[in-house]
């Protein structure tokens, strides 16, 4: 994790934010950094659902930002979804989490 931190400045601050949590850092295995960074890199081709009267909730990471990514990073298309999606859930679930811990301590908007 710290390898990466070194390489992408975003990645560091985001580990040194959590390590501040008194979280232990995710250690991503060397097999599967790629799709990670690839993770990492198409999060801002996820779209937002508006939340009405609470915050808006994450979606998945769109099938075509995939699909262009494995393109032209000349990755299998078919593996680089499954990771995705496993990673999108993941998320997705910590979110709905983050949401409702700060519903019940007073801190939505």
């Amino acid at each position: 994790m710290d390898e990466l931190a070194e390489e992408d400045p975003d990645a560091a601050a985001a580990i040194a934010a959590h390590r501040a949590g008194g979280e232990e850092a995710v250690e991503v295995e060397p097999w599967c950094q790629w799709a990670w960074r690839a993770w990492h890199d198409l999060t801002d081709d996820r779209q937002w659902r508006g939340g009405g009267l609470g915050p808006a909730t994450p979606c998945r990471i769109p099938w075509a930002a995939a699909m262009a990514y494995a393109a032209q990073h000349r990755l299998d298309p078919d593996s680089l979804l499954k990771l995705l999606r496993a990673m999108d859930e993941v998320f997705l679930v910590w979110h709905a989490e983050q949401v409702d811990r700060a519903a019940k301590a007073g801190d939505v908007e």
